[in-house]
């Protein structure tokens, strides 16, 4: 499990570790959804 608070070069770190295991823009875009979800619930 990853950590609550990740700076954006750990995250760059962590999917270069993947090795291609992890499809890049699906992840970007799951963040994308995570954050945009936390602001629309202020």
């Amino acid at each position: 499990m990853l950590p609550i608070h990740m700076t954006p070069t750990k995250i760059r770190e962590r999917l270069e570790e993947a090795d291609g295991r992890v499809d890049k823009e699906q992840f970007v875009s799951a963040l994308e959804y995570v954050r945009d979800d936390g602001r629309s619930r202020r």
